[in-house]
Parts: structure tokens; sequence; C-alpha cells
């Protein structure tokens, strides 16, 4: 039987779909809490119009790598878990950009993974 993938605490972000596009930001309280909020305009399979609410979890703030190019391009801490912190990564597959993404203990380091997207490729 093939060993079965373990992506706990991993991630990855892609660029959108051609049918996504951020139409608006702000908050919302769900039972008493301010959660913040952005709106994204899609589109089903079958063409259908939707807009799907996503909430932020996290901010990643861009690091100095100080000549080190296995640490990450990005980290900051995950909202409501002072415990945890969020790494990213710039990698490119089939000429296509993305950031891996990995949650580790704010302590101590995330797992290090090589950068191989040049500085100006994600739009942020």
């Amino acid at each position: 039987m093939a060993e079965q993938y373990d992506d706990t605490n991993r991630g990855a972000a892609f660029t959108p779909f051609p049918t996504q596009s951020l139409i608006l930001q702000g908050k919302m309280n769900v039972e008493g809490q301010d959660r913040k909020i952005c709106l994204i305009k899609d589109e089903t399979k079958d063409g259908r119009k939707i807009v799907e609410i996503y909430e932020k979890m996290a901010v990643m703030f861009e690091n100095d790598k100080d000549g080190n190019e296995k640490r990450p391009d990005f980290s900051g801490p995950m909202q409501n878990n002072d415990n945890l912190k969020v790494s990213g990564w710039r990698r490119e597959k089939d000429g296509k950009p993305y950031i891996s993404l990995s949650v580790g203990d704010k302590q101590g380091a995330a797992p290090q993974q090589q950068s191989t997207l040049p500085d100006d490729s994600i739009p942020f």
C-alpha cells in the first residue's frame, strides 16, 4: 500500500483563477467576535456566479534573508494562536509562481526550504 502524504501544517497559495477577483474587504462580527474578511467574486464550473467570504488567519511580513537562501521569504504570527507562526517561501512550478506555506511553533524554526522565484514574481 502506498504511503499517504501528510500535509498537516502545510499549504500553498497560487495565482488566482481567471474567474476570481477580490471585490470587497472589511470585518464581520460572528457571535461577538470581530473578524477581518475579504470577498472574492468567482463562478462555479457550470457558470453560476458566487461570492466567497474568506477570514484572515495570519499575517506574513517580508523577511531579510541575510544571505541565507533557505530562510523563509515571509513569516508572521497566526491569528488566535500565540504559539504558532506561518512561514512562506517563493517557489515556481512549470513556470508558474506560488508560495509554499508552513505552520510551526513560534519559538522554533519552521522547516527550511529553497526559494526559486525572483522578488518581483509575486504581485505584493
